[in-house]
């Protein structure tokens, strides 16, 4: 009898695994986060999900292509381009939005600092702050911010955590203008994504009900990271995101989300971010609108 009980368990856990990992051998997913905010909210990520850090959303694509990741979280405008570049992906959920500000001692300057030529706060310094000269000579956010405590820029478009960092070490840097209202005002949009989880489509395709779960363990993740900051700090240092005392107190003002891309509404406010960057800076998606293939 304890034989045949034995044997009945051995089989539910095998057809257990079977559906949750939806055939996959190994059980395991490969998925990646950049350092910085975007991987926040992965950090608590169930087991299963083997979670790897990279620096630019360059490297991961690159590791996309090859297989040797299953999933990533890239910046929003990075899952149009790919897909318009005929790199197979699809787009499944939106789990960062817009946290950008305008900060600095001169509001009347004539040039605004931008960390870098190719990501958001580049477009929405050309979307909406087209008054003043880019200057993108210094791409690390973390140099950036640096460089404007010791007051050797007078203004910059930053994202968190470094607006918050800034500000407290420097009180004569205020925040001028939040660039989410400015945004709100210029598209009637209440928001725009940033950071988008992405699957391979090769993988999509084979293991659905894998992509199914790793979706529902994101959203637990983001739960988790938004209810208890502190913990979610630990191991944000601990995977090499970043250090656990500028995690903390920026979670708060991170708009960590989960919004899954099979509900029209969030398709819409991504179409609505798309459909903006190819009127102003077509190049960041691609130079087109990507096709309804990019969702599941």
């Amino acid at each position: 009898m304890k034989k045949i009980v034995a044997v009945f368990v051995a089989l539910s856990v095998f057809i257990v695994s079977v559906f949750a990992f939806g055939n996959k051998e190994t059980g395991t997913v490969n998925l990646a986060v950049m350092q910085g905010p975007t991987g926040f909210s992965g950090v608590f990520l169930d087991d299963f999900v083997n979670v790897s850090v990279y620096p630019s959303p360059a490297e991961i694509v690159s590791k996309i292509v090859s297989g040797e990741l299953d999933m990533a979280v890239v910046p929003a405008n990075y899952a149009a381009a790919f897909h318009n570049r005929d790199y197979e992906i699809k787009a499944v959920a939106v789990v960062g939005e817009g946290m950008l500000s305008v900060i600095g001692t001169d509001e009347n300057a004539d040039t605004i600092s931008i960390p870098g030529a190719a990501g958001t706060p580049a477009h929405m310094a050309a979307l909406l702050y087209e008054e003043y000269a880019p200057d993108y000579s210094v791409t690390a956010p973390a140099q950036l911010a640096q460089m404007l405590i010791a007051g050797k820029r007078t203004l910059a478009i930053m994202p968190q955590p470094f607006v918050s960092m800034v500000t407290a070490k420097n009180p004569e840097i205020r925040i001028l203008s939040d660039v989410q209202q400015k945004w709100k005002e210029k598209t009637g949009s209440s928001q725009y994504p940033m950071s988008i989880l992405i699957v391979r489509e090769n993988f999509y395709r084979q293991y659905k009900d894998t992509v199914e779960a790793v979706k529902q363990s994101y959203r637990k993740s983001v739960e988790k990271v938004l209810s208890d900051p502190e913990a979610a700090a630990k191991e944000i240092e601990k995977k090499g995101i970043m250090k656990a005392d500028l995690a903390v107190a920026a979670i708060p003002d991170c708009a960590l989300v989960f919004k899954d891309l099979k509900k029209k509404t969030v398709r819409r406010e991504l179409s609505v971010y798309y459909e903006t960057l190819l009127r102003f800076v077509p190049d960041a998606i691609g130079g087109k609108m990507p096709a309804d293939t990019l969702y599941e």
